[in-house]
Parts: structure tokens; C-alpha cells; sequence
């Protein structure tokens, strides 16, 4: 059930984060997202779980659940042709065995990666020994399938605010460092880190580092002569879209039409730009 063309998009996506360079991967919320991400040149896209919620009407937290997000990737990837890793929160498993399970079904529907993270929703971080279980699971999986799909493994430390700053930085590296010997390729670190702290986490954790973009440090360049690999947009792409459909919707109960009336992206241009399936 895994083709060789889902192989070899699996194998682009593993050396992108090989490679001496850092890419932007942008976060889906649907099949029309993830092809407007590919048509307009992105190289791989990843799912956003926070979007995939909004999208479907949930705050994000874990509302949608595990047969939403295998819908939104057999759509996603149905239209996209580019690799797709996808926001596995914590697994939707608290075993090893469900994750991979529940990984291999994802991975049946066409996804090259998953991110997994240790975030709680009471805002504590999951036991070490239970991602590092999840972890090995997903790595035994990759030589059961024989696809080297990547593992990006999560620690919200930052995210969740956990202890000071050094605190914070000391279980980065712990964590970090745990997940890479568990057989993660790369580790992600998302919240609003400043750059004396990015250097010190790309020095700390012996593998590629994935960093969300921030309104802290954001600087594209100086990232990448850092040795970041990977920056998400993260939720990013589909607060802004959703923040205009929002004033849109004000305007337009109060009997304002128009910014809808004197758009430029007429039906025929809408039909016309999504007409091909780039890259399938």
C-alpha cells in the first residue's frame, strides 16, 4: 500500500532536512490550502492542527478527532502532489502501539511525516519515557513499511512556558537530545524564542531544528546562518486568512459589500488558477 512514488516523495522530504539550508514549510488547514502552498512554489507542505480545528469550527486542544485529520489528509493529498507531513499532536495514543497504528493509517492515506509532541492540555509536558516509546514506535514503523518517512519530535517547553529560562533550555536540550537516540530526524521547538536561544538550541540538540516563525525572531537569513533547517508557519497562515473572513463578515452584516464586490480574483481566474494539479 505504500507506493515507490510515495517513497521517493518521503526521500525528498527526509533530505530537505539534510540539506545545509533552511526551508520555510507552510501549515495546511485543507486540500485548497495545501494546493495554493504548492502552486505558488513551497516544496512540501505539513497539516496544521490548530487549523484543521478552525476549519471544521473547534477551538484547537484536541477536539477533532482522529478520523477528521485522516479526511483532511486523503483530500489533501488527493490535490497536492508536493510531500505532506502531518500534525499528529500527541499521537491520538497513549501506547507506542496506537500511535503506530495510528501513524500507518496516515501513512496509508499518502503522508511523509508526522510531528509528535509532548504537550499536555493541563499545560504540563508528557513523560519523557512515554514520547520516547512513541518515538520508537514510529522508527520501528519506518523499517516495517521500509519508508523514511520523518520524525519530527516536539517539546513544548517554550511553548507551554515551562519553568525559567533555563529550565526551559535544559529540558530542550534533554528532551531533544532523548527524542534524536529514539530515532527522531529532527526536533522542533516551537514558541517565541529570541535569538541568543535559537543559537544555543541548534548547538545543544545534535540533530536538525524546527522552529515555529515568531514575532520575536523571525529574521529568515540570520536563521539559516544559525543552522535552523526547518521554520513552520504554524497556525499562522490560517488565523490571518480567518481574521479577514471575520472582518469580511462584519462588513457584510452591516450591509458593507464592497471589498466582495471589487475583488479582484473573479470567478473565472478562481476556476482557472484551480485547474491544475501542480506537481501530481
Amino acid at each position: 500500500m505504500i507506493s515507490q512514488k510515495q517513497k521517493e516523495k518521503a526521500r525528498v522530504f527526509s533530505d530537505m532536512h539534510k540539506e545545509n539550508k533552511m526551508f520555510v514549510l507552510p501549515n495546511a488547514w485543507s486540500a485548497g490550502s495545501a494546493y495554493v502552498f504548492e502552486k505558488q512554489g513551497f516544496k512540501a507542505v505539513a497539516t496544521s492542527s490548530a487549523g484543521i480545528a478552525y476549519n471544521l469550527g473547534y477551538p484547537d486542544g484536541e477536539d477533532i478527532s482522529f478520523s477528521d485529520l485522516l479526511w483532511i489528509v486523503e483530500k489533501i493529498v488527493s490535490r497536492a502532489g508536493i510531500p505532506l507531513s502531518v500534525d499528529f499532536e500527541r499521537g491520538y495514543g497513549e501506547t507506542g502501539g496506537e500511535v503506530k497504528e495510528n501513524a500507518r493509517k496516515l501513512l496509508f492515506a499518502g503522508a511523509v511525516g508526522f510531528n509528535i509532541e509532548d504537550g499536555l492540555p493541563n499545560g504540563k509536558l508528557s513523560p519523557l519515557d512515554k514520547q520516547i516509546e512513541k518515538i520508537k514506535a514510529l522508527s520501528e514503523l519506518k523499517r516495517e513499511l521500509d519508508i523514511d518517512f520523518v520524525i519530527n519530535a516536539r517539546t513544548c517547553a517554550y511553548w507551554l512556558n515551562v519553568g525559567n529560562d533555563e529550565e526551559k533550555l535544559q529540558i530542550a536540550y534533554e528532551r531533544g537530545n532523548a527524542f534524536v537516540e529514539a530515532g527522531a530526524d529532527c526536533v522542533f521547538i516551537p514558541g517565541a524564542i529570541d535569538e541568543i536561544t535559537v543559537s544555543k538550541l541548534v548547538k545543544g540538540i545534535n540533530a536538525p531544528i524546527n522552529i515555529i516563525l515568531n514575532g520575536i525572531f523571525n529574521d529568515f537569513d540570520r536563521l539559516e546562518k544559525l543552522g535552523v533547517r526547518r521554520l513552520s508557519a504554524g497556525s499562522g497562515p490560517v488565523r490571518f486568512v480567518y481574521s479577514r473572513i471575520i472582518d469580511f463578515a462584519n462588513n457584510l452584516y452591516n450591509g458593507n459589500a464592497a471589498e466582495l464586490l471589487n475583488n479582484g480574483f473573479t470567478y473565472a481566474k478562481a476556476n482557472d488558477y484551480f485547474d491544475k494539479i501542480s506537481g501530481k
